[in-house]
């Protein structure tokens, strides 16, 4: 009878971190594709009352990147494949963070990813300017326009507060910035 009682008490913990182990594996594997820069499956503008109902929002391409953001994005910077991508790369891993982070260790999974799109708007912004200044203003104001997109409503602003409370010390543990080789992009 208590080997039955602890097994049904341990049910929950194993579906958690069962859960745990699904979610950080979904948030390593997210990665921007060469087809979500150039815009070849660039969705259609989403209806906003839909798309400002949930936190998740739409996300018609299943590309991680909410269509009314990557829509944002390109109209933007039509011109400018490598801001795209670093642009693209951030917001990403921001929805991530916003969908699946509910516990200490999908938050370190979560803001590793973050970690690797802020460095890869820096390294963008090494490449539009020579001036550390103004590579450093662009790569701030790139961050702030991309936060400021994908946290637009109160609704998104509260989950981003709520898990912030699973913040965490970690390592990276890599050198990967941009999930593109912007090297590779024309502009």
């Amino acid at each position: 009878l208590a080997y039955a009682a602890l097994v049904i008490y341990r049910i929950p913990a194993v579906g958690e971190a069962e859960r745990t182990k699904v979610a950080v594996a979904a948030i390593q594997a997210q990665k921007i594709t060469m087809a979500d820069v150039l815009g070849t499956n660039l969705p259609p503008v989403p209806y906003e009352p839909e798309n400002e109902a949930t936190i998740a929002g739409i996300d018609k391409n299943n590309n991680g990147i909410r269509d009314d953001v990557e829509r944002a994005i390109f109209a933007k910077y039509p011109n400018s494949a490598k801001i795209r991508a670093a642009e693209l790369q951030y917001a990403s891993e921001l929805q991530l963070e916003l969908t699946n982070v509910f516990n200490q260790e999908t938050w370190v999974a979560a803001a590793k990813n973050e970690g690797h799109g802020i460095d890869c708007m820096t390294d963008v912004a090494e490449l539009e300017s020579s001036d550390f200044k103004t590579q450093l203003k662009n790569s701030e104001a790139w961050t702030k326009e991309i936060t400021n997109m994908v946290l637009d409503t109160d609704k998104r602003k509260s989950q981003y507060n709520l898990i912030q409370g699973y913040q965490s010390g970690f390592a990276s543990g890599t050198n990967i910035s941009c999930d593109i080789d912007i090297s590779s992009l024309p502009n």
